[in-house]
């Protein structure tokens, strides 16, 4: 690391009034470490993806995100479209969910991670590819960590600026709770391919394709086989709309016990495409990447063949 952009949102997680006082604390860290490091806000929704990009053209070599996962994603974004693999992405965990940097184990305080942060080494990954529709036709979007279609994304959907400002990824929990007094959820066609290639179908509410080995907060429990380093998504195929099986499921794995919930499989693929059911022609069925909100079905999700560079543990 020699030339580093920190990008933060200065919207995003709680105590946004303490944000640049932060950035600045972890700029100074690079700074003395001889790096020559400035920092950028974003100027809001999509903007360090154009950010990213003019970093890269002016030659930074690394681009942090100081953020959650959202500005995480918008900077992968812009680092794909530069050709993936001329600029290193870091993470600074400033959001409400920060999945990626728990799943990096940097600590919360700005300073301290930054400082941990100059310990990490460039990693080459594959990142996730969602295509999804929207007004404008079909759309591409770059993932890291995780990425939903169903009512997960309905999920992301309701849960309100403000509330993630206040409670943190907590916010996330609190609106999932609200959700369940609906008495159902819209079902949708999956097809997936599994480890050996072979292709399977069903009818879900939601599906989750998960990259991660630690989870924050109150999820830290949960152990579903994932890591970053594999070509492939966790896969959590949910066969029910009944609210009373997504509650038991959810329970299963908080309390790290992962009892057997029949509604609810698990699979590893590095494939899987959603359609509507020709009775659900008309909902609204929407998916996300990494805690943002994109479009609806048809949905497909693989794993993109161009690499970036993330910083990582050596351990990792």
């Amino acid at each position: 690391m020699k030339k580093a952009l920190l990008i933060y949102n200065p919207s995003s997680g709680r105590k946004r009034e303490r944000r640049a006082h932060q950035v600045s604390r972890a700029l100074a860290v690079f700074q003395a470490a001889g790096i020559e490091a400035e920092n950028r806000a974003t100027t809001g929704i999509g903007s360090a993806v154009a950010q990213t990009r003019e970093a890269v053209a002016a030659g930074f070599d690394t681009v942090i995100a100081c953020g959650g996962d959202g500005t995480a994603n918008e900077i992968l974004n812009g680092l794909m479209a530069s050709g993936g693999a001329d600029a290193v992405l870091g993470v600074l965990p400033f959001g409400s969910g920060n999945l990626l940097a728990t799943d990096l184990l940097l600590p919360q305080n700005a300073e301290a991670a930054a400082r941990m942060l100059l310990t990490y080494k460039p990693r080459a990954l594959q990142p996730g590819l969602l295509t999804y529709q929207d007004k404008s036709g079909t759309r591409q979007r770059y993932f890291i960590v995780a990425a939903g279609v169903g009512c997960d994304a309905d999920l992301m959907y309701r849960t309100g600026v403000q509330a993630k400002e206040r409670y943190g990824i907590y916010a996330y929990f609190l609106e999932m709770f609200r959700m369940t007094l609906r008495r159902q959820f819209p079902m949708f066609k999956v097809e997936w391919k599994d480890e050996q290639g072979a292709c399977h179908t069903g009818e879900v509410a939601m599906v989750m394709a998960v990259r991660s080995k630690k989870f924050p907060g109150l999820l830290k429990r949960v152990t579903l086989g994932a890591e970053l380093i594999r070509n492939d998504y966790r896969l959590m195929l949910y066969h029910t709309n009944k609210v009373r099986h997504f509650l038991n499921y959810f329970a299963s794995v908080v309390s790290g016990i992962n009892w057997k919930v029949p509604q609810v499989e698990l699979a590893s693929s590095s494939w899987f495409r959603c359609t509507p059911l020709d009775s659900q022609q008309n909902a609204k069925i929407h998916s996300e990447v990494d805690g943002e909100l994109l479009g609806t079905l048809p949905v497909e999700v693989s794993i993109e063949s161009q690499t970036f560079r993330l910083l990582m543990s050596e351990e990792q």
